[in-house]
Order: C-alpha cells, then sequence, then structure tokens
C-alpha cells in the first residue's frame, strides 16, 4: 500500500466542498482526456498487458465523449464502460476484447459494469453504432468474439490503493483486486492546470504557505478541490438563491471577496466560514425546491379525465406508450409553466428589496394560489389535447 490517504471524513468535506464549483465533474472529465493519452502511450509501447501474459493490446475502442454512441448505450439500458481494448492473444493470433474504464477515485468504482457477463450482454443486445465501431477494428460479428474481464484505469494515488485493503471494498458485491486495476503515474500541473478553479487553488496554496504540496499529486487535488468550491460558493453566495445560473466569478473577485468577510485569511478558516453560510443557503434551497415542485400530479390528472368520463389505469407506469407520452408531455409542461413562475415571483420580490428568505416565506404561503393556477393551466391543455385527438 502506498503512503496513507487523507482521512475519510476529510476526503469527504474536500468532495463536497469542491461540488460547489463543480469539481468533481471537471476532474473526471479530465482524466478521460488524461487517462485516454496515457492509456494510448501505453498500447504504443506494446508493454505487457495486465490482462496475463500472452495478450497485446492492439488498439483502444473509445466509446466515452461519444455523444451519439452514448446515446444509443443508454437506450439500450445496460450499463457500458468507457473503452473496449481490442487483444491478440500471442501464439495463435485470437482476438479478445475486454472492457476499461477511467476512475480518478475507486472508492466510485462499479466492477459489475465491465465483467465479461455485462459487456456480453451489452454486445448481444446490438447497438448498431457500437456495433459499427467494433466491426471496422476487428472485422465482422464481434459478438462472436471471447471477451475477458475487465480493467480499471486509476492515478496513482494513496487512496486509491487504500481502498483497495479497505473493508468497504472487500464487502462490495465485486470487490476490485489490485490486479484488476492499471494505475498511472499524473503530472498535477498538467492534469489540473486547464481547469476551472486552480487559478484559486495556487492562491490558496501560496497563502498557506504549502505551494510544495501543489507538485504532489494528492496535493494538488486537495487545494484544487477547495479552490473550486470557494470561487463556485462565491459565485452562487453573490446572488438570489432564484438566480438559477449564477455568472462566474474569476480567482481574483473571489478572494478579494472572501478576505472582506474573515481575517486572517487562510483555506482553513475560508473552508469554515464559507461552510457555515452555504449551509444556511443550502437550507433555503431545499425549501425553494419543495415551492417548485409541481402541484399538479398523475392523480389530479386522472381525476380531471374521469370528469370528463375518460378513465386512465391508475399509475401512470400502466399506460400505453402513445398516452403515456401525450399525457407525460401535458404534465411535464404544467411543470415547468409552474416553476419558471415561482422563480419569476420570487426574483421580482428580493429585486423590490425583499431577502430570500423573506420571498421565500411569501412564496411558500402562496401555496394555495400556484396550485390553483397550475390545475386551471392544466385543464386548458387538457382541453387542447382532447380537441386535438378529435381532429
Amino acid at each position: 500500500m502506498k503512503g496513507s490517504p487523507t482521512p475519510a471524513r476529510e476526503l469527504k468535506r474536500e468532495r463536497m466542498a469542491g461540488n460547489w464549483g463543480g469539481a468533481s465533474e471537471h476532474i473526471g472529465r479530465r482524466w478521460e482526456e488524461v487517462g485516454l493519452e496515457a492509456l494510448q502511450a501505453r498500447v504504443a509501447s506494446a508493454g505487457p498487458w495486465p490482462a496475463g501474459n500472452g495478450y497485446r493490446p492492439e488498439k483502444p475502442i473509445v466509446l466515452a465523449g461519444n455523444e451519439s454512441l452514448q446515446l444509443a448505450l443508454s437506450r439500450s439500458g445496460l450499463p457500458s464502460p468507457d473503452v473496449i481494448m481490442v487483444l491478440r492473444r500471442d501464439g495463435d493470433g485470437v482476438c479478445l476484447l475486454q472492457a476499461l474504464d477511467f476512475k480518478w477515485n475507486l472508492e466510485f468504482a462499479s466492477y459489475g459494469q465491465i465483467r465479461s457477463q455485462a459487456i456480453r450482454a451489452l454486445l448481444q443486445r446490438g447497438v448498431k453504432p457500437l456495433r459499427s465501431l467494433l466491426t471496422q477494428a476487428v472485422g465482422e460479428h464481434p459478438e462472436d468474439l471471447p471477451v475477458l474481464d475487465g480493467l480499471l484505469f486509476a492515478p496513482d494515488l494513496p487512496v486509491n490503493h487504500w481502498f483497495l485493503h479497505s473493508e468497504e471494498n472487500s464487502h462490495q458485491e465485486y470487490p476490485i483486486e489490485p490486479r484488476e486495476v492499471i494505475f498511472e503515474g499524473v503530472d498535477p500541473s498538467y492534469f489540473f492546470q486547464p481547469l476551472p478553479g486552480w487559478e484559486m487553488a495556487t492562491r490558496l496554496a501560496q497563502i498557506d504557505r504549502s505551494e510544495s504540496k501543489l507538485r504532489t499529486l494528492e496535493g494538488a487535488e486537495h487545494y484544487y478541490r477547495i479552490g473550486a468550491g470557494l470561487t463556485g460558493a462565491v459565485a452562487q453566495l453573490r446572488v438570489s438563491i432564484f438566480v438559477r445560473q449564477p455568472p462566474p466569478v474569476p480567482a481574483s473577485e473571489a478572494m478579494d471577496w472572501l478576505r472582506g468577510k474573515i481575517r486572517p485569511v487562510a483555506s482553513e478558516g475560508l473552508l469554515q466560514y464559507v461552510e457555515r453560510l452555504m449551509g444556511t443557503r443550502g437550507q433555503l434551497v431545499a425549501r425553494l425546491r419543495n415551492v417548485t415542485r409541481s402541484p399538479y400530479r398523475f392523480s389530479d390528472l386522472n381525476s380531471s379525465l374521469k370528469a370528463r368520463n375518460l378513465l386512465l389505469p391508475e399509475r401512470e407506469d400502466a399506460l400505453s406508450p402513445k398516452e403515456r407520452e401525450r399525457w407525460g408531455e401535458l404534465l411535464r409542461k404544467v411543470a415547468v409553466e409552474h416553476k419558471e413562475l415561482v422563480y419569476r415571483t420570487g426574483l421580482r420580490l428580493v429585486e423590490a428589496g425583499a431577502s430570500d428568505a423573506e420571498a421565500l416565506a411569501r412564496l411558500e404561503a402562496d401555496s394555495r394560489r400556484f396550485s390553483e393556477r397550475a390545475r386551471v393551466r392544466a385543464e386548458q391543455l387538457i382541453g387542447a389535447v382532447l380537441q386535438q385527438k378529435e381532429c
């Protein structure tokens, strides 16, 4: 086991804070890019492959990042990997397939989706774009090729080595074994520098006098998650909860805003301060989410149609595909219009001088009025649907 990982509670805290600025998403997408570069270099080097003695990697078939392919794969209802490796067996030249998934944190890996059985099921489903890619690479009938259990491609982080030997991993349905992971060394600067939030990360390391930590992957990730999180949090805290897409804030402005709120300035103190503010904001956002939830449900639609002598099943999932599309679209439209009205009303109240909490209380007090409006709008839409159906 390499090194000692950050305590689990600190990792969880860093991840939660980082997600104010989308840190996990940024890291995940970047790892797909950098990981693929490293994988292609491994293939080009013709070095030994972890599938076992006698296997040579020929070509990675990349599934991640291909939007049309991902849409087709999602419609199949089956899990899919990031890459399908084409391997060649020494001696007899037999061609084999093996799934590979890029995972920054092994804690969130699902080995079940890259097991040979899962890939065979995906191939047998006959997803056209996938079959076309594989046919170009290996020839006709790729679904008939042997399939090996898959591999995970992860950065060489202490926490990933720790996880392999953890109790949490051992209790999984399919525990991940060390032989099933390819660990890759990653240059911290090359990896994080292009990501939004890195400038704030470097500023935080500087004020902590810990620039040396940015030269280690673990230290760079620590400061990146906090930097991206604080930048994202400041963008949210500077506007009302009724502004759904706060404009991005440059690192310099975010740091100036924070410096004006707390002294002395250090990453831990800034994080604690912002955690309190975001906790309060989160409570308001949760209440707003309840207010924006559509007051008009499938049961209300069913009652409205029964009043017109039209009978639907008691449950939405029992509708025919045609009926589900027709009435589902109506319910979605009512829900969207209700949500838009709540946000517009709340923003008007704030612009008139109310605080977020005061505006939210007014909206909650007006819940009956919002419900009645949604019902009236639904009746209008039902009438339009039935009239169109008669035509």
